[in-house]
Protein backbone atom coordinates (compact mmCIF):
# COMPACT_ATOMS: atom_id res chain seq x y z
CA UNK A 1 0.00 0.00 0.00
CA UNK A 2 1.59 3.51 -1.27
CA UNK A 3 0.68 6.41 0.64
CA UNK A 4 0.92 9.49 -0.83
CA UNK A 5 1.75 13.37 -0.06
CA UNK A 6 -0.37 15.07 -2.12
CA UNK A 7 0.05 18.64 -2.11
CA UNK A 8 -1.78 21.71 -2.97
CA UNK A 9 -1.28 25.88 -3.57
CA UNK A 10 -3.84 26.20 -1.05
CA UNK A 11 -2.47 24.56 2.29
CA UNK A 12 0.47 26.23 1.71
CA UNK A 13 -1.62 29.80 1.57
CA UNK A 14 -3.41 28.99 4.60
CA UNK A 15 -0.12 27.97 6.45
CA UNK A 16 1.19 31.50 5.48
CA UNK A 17 -2.39 33.55 6.53
CA UNK A 18 -2.22 31.44 9.71
CA UNK A 19 1.47 32.52 10.31
CA UNK A 20 0.79 36.28 9.79
CA UNK A 21 -2.42 36.39 12.11
CA UNK A 22 -0.11 34.05 14.38
CA UNK A 23 2.50 36.85 14.36
CA UNK A 24 -0.28 39.39 14.67
CA UNK A 25 -2.09 37.88 17.68
CA UNK A 26 1.01 37.93 19.19
CA UNK A 27 3.01 41.56 18.52
CA UNK A 28 -0.32 42.75 18.73
CA UNK A 29 -2.96 41.38 20.81
CA UNK A 30 -4.77 44.82 21.97
CA UNK A 31 -5.57 45.95 18.15
CA UNK A 32 -6.18 42.54 17.10
CA UNK A 33 -9.14 42.16 19.73
CA UNK A 34 -9.90 45.59 18.31
CA UNK A 35 -10.14 44.30 14.95
CA UNK A 36 -11.79 41.24 15.68
CA UNK A 37 -14.63 43.49 17.85
CA UNK A 38 -14.95 45.60 14.71
CA UNK A 39 -15.31 42.76 12.40
CA UNK A 40 -17.94 41.33 14.70
CA UNK A 41 -19.67 43.87 15.43
CA UNK A 42 -20.28 44.87 11.62
CA UNK A 43 -20.89 41.54 10.73
CA UNK A 44 -23.84 41.57 13.63
CA UNK A 45 -25.00 45.55 12.08
CA UNK A 46 -25.24 44.28 8.67
CA UNK A 47 -26.83 41.24 9.78
CA UNK A 48 -29.09 43.08 11.52
CA UNK A 49 -29.68 45.90 8.95
CA UNK A 50 -31.20 42.89 6.65
CA UNK A 51 -33.50 41.49 8.55
CA UNK A 52 -34.99 44.66 9.19
CA UNK A 53 -35.13 45.30 6.00
CA UNK A 54 -37.09 42.13 5.02
CA UNK A 55 -39.20 42.85 7.62
CA UNK A 56 -40.32 46.10 6.69
CA UNK A 57 -40.43 44.81 3.01
CA UNK A 58 -42.09 41.19 4.04
CA UNK A 59 -44.29 42.76 6.96
CA UNK A 60 -47.49 40.83 6.13
CA UNK A 61 -45.68 37.51 5.26
CA UNK A 62 -43.26 36.90 7.88
CA UNK A 63 -43.80 37.31 11.83
CA UNK A 64 -42.65 40.27 14.45
CA UNK A 65 -39.44 37.62 15.34
CA UNK A 66 -37.81 39.31 12.18
CA UNK A 67 -38.26 42.92 13.89
CA UNK A 68 -36.78 41.52 16.86
CA UNK A 69 -34.26 39.93 16.13
CA UNK A 70 -32.76 42.55 14.21
CA UNK A 71 -33.49 45.18 16.16
CA UNK A 72 -31.55 42.98 19.04
CA UNK A 73 -28.31 41.96 16.60
CA UNK A 74 -28.09 45.88 15.83
CA UNK A 75 -27.72 47.02 19.67
CA UNK A 76 -25.38 44.34 20.18
CA UNK A 77 -22.89 44.59 16.76
CA UNK A 78 -22.83 48.32 17.77
CA UNK A 79 -22.17 47.73 21.81
CA UNK A 80 -19.48 44.97 20.70
CA UNK A 81 -17.74 47.95 18.04
CA UNK A 82 -17.50 50.10 21.54
CA UNK A 83 -16.99 48.53 23.92
CA UNK A 84 -14.06 46.17 23.29
CA UNK A 85 -12.47 46.42 25.62
CA UNK A 86 -14.62 45.43 28.15
CA UNK A 87 -15.74 42.53 26.22
CA UNK A 88 -11.70 41.62 26.56
CA UNK A 89 -12.16 41.95 29.98
CA UNK A 90 -14.80 39.65 30.25
CA UNK A 91 -13.32 37.42 28.22
CA UNK A 92 -9.95 37.92 30.44
CA UNK A 93 -12.52 37.51 33.44
CA UNK A 94 -14.27 33.90 32.56
CA UNK A 95 -11.49 31.83 31.22
CA UNK A 96 -9.12 33.28 34.24
CA UNK A 97 -11.66 32.84 36.96
CA UNK A 98 -12.61 29.14 35.51
CA UNK A 99 -8.91 28.15 35.43
CA UNK A 100 -8.77 30.37 39.10
CA UNK A 101 -11.57 27.93 40.63
CA UNK A 102 -10.29 24.89 39.22
CA UNK A 103 -6.87 25.21 40.73
CA UNK A 104 -8.30 26.33 44.06
CA UNK A 105 -10.27 22.66 44.23
CA UNK A 106 -7.45 21.03 43.34
CA UNK A 107 -5.51 23.09 46.08
CA UNK A 108 -8.33 21.82 48.75
CA UNK A 109 -8.04 18.64 47.26
CA UNK A 110 -4.76 18.12 47.09
CA UNK A 111 -4.74 19.73 51.11
CA UNK A 112 -8.13 17.17 52.09
CA UNK A 113 -6.01 14.03 50.97
CA UNK A 114 -3.04 14.22 51.97
CA UNK A 115 -3.56 11.93 54.79
CA UNK A 116 -5.02 8.77 52.34
CA UNK A 117 -2.18 9.06 49.91
CA UNK A 118 1.69 10.10 48.87
CA UNK A 119 -0.02 11.88 45.63
CA UNK A 120 -1.24 15.05 46.86
CA UNK A 121 2.04 16.75 46.13
CA UNK A 122 1.37 16.69 42.56
CA UNK A 123 -1.80 17.92 42.82
CA UNK A 124 -1.12 20.74 45.13
CA UNK A 125 1.53 22.16 42.99
CA UNK A 126 -0.99 21.46 39.86
CA UNK A 127 -3.42 23.83 42.01
CA UNK A 128 -1.04 26.26 42.57
CA UNK A 129 -0.27 26.79 38.79
CA UNK A 130 -3.47 26.78 38.09
CA UNK A 131 -4.13 29.67 40.43
CA UNK A 132 -1.25 31.77 39.51
CA UNK A 133 -2.31 31.10 35.71
CA UNK A 134 -5.97 32.27 36.49
CA UNK A 135 -4.54 35.38 37.92
CA UNK A 136 -2.06 36.16 35.87
CA UNK A 137 -4.61 35.60 32.93
CA UNK A 138 -7.55 37.99 34.95
CA UNK A 139 -4.86 40.49 35.72
CA UNK A 140 -2.74 40.50 32.12
CA UNK A 141 -4.17 41.89 29.37
CA UNK A 142 -4.40 39.94 26.11
CA UNK A 143 -2.84 36.71 26.66
CA UNK A 144 -4.87 34.50 25.82
CA UNK A 145 -4.61 35.98 22.54
CA UNK A 146 -0.71 36.16 22.85
CA UNK A 147 -1.02 32.12 23.40
CA UNK A 148 -2.99 31.53 20.35
CA UNK A 149 -0.70 33.91 18.38
CA UNK A 150 2.03 31.55 19.50
CA UNK A 151 0.28 28.59 18.92
CA UNK A 152 -0.68 29.18 14.93
CA UNK A 153 3.07 30.03 14.52
CA UNK A 154 4.16 26.92 15.63
CA UNK A 155 1.33 24.95 13.23
CA UNK A 156 1.87 26.80 10.67
CA UNK A 157 5.49 26.66 10.74
CA UNK A 158 5.53 22.93 10.87
CA UNK A 159 3.10 22.88 8.43
CA UNK A 160 4.74 25.02 6.15
CA UNK A 161 8.43 23.17 6.92
CA UNK A 162 6.71 19.90 6.15
CA UNK A 163 5.29 21.04 2.81
CA UNK A 164 9.07 22.37 1.69
CA UNK A 165 9.94 18.97 3.00
CA UNK A 166 8.47 16.36 0.91
CA UNK A 167 8.51 16.59 -2.73
CA UNK A 168 5.24 17.00 -4.95
CA UNK A 169 3.47 13.83 -5.13
CA UNK A 170 5.61 11.44 -3.68
CA UNK A 171 5.18 7.89 -1.65
CA UNK A 172 6.02 8.25 1.49
CA UNK A 173 5.11 4.50 2.57
CA UNK A 174 5.42 1.70 0.48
Amino acid sequence: MNIIVKKDKSSILASVLFLIVGIFLLVYPNEMVKFITYIIGVVLVVFGSIKLYSYYKFRDSIGNIQLTLGIAAVIIGIIVMFCNDIIEFAIRLVMGGYILANGLNKLIVALNSRTYNNKWIGLLIVGCFLIIGGLYMILKSNIVLSAIGLVLIIYSSIDIFSYLLYPKNKDIIK
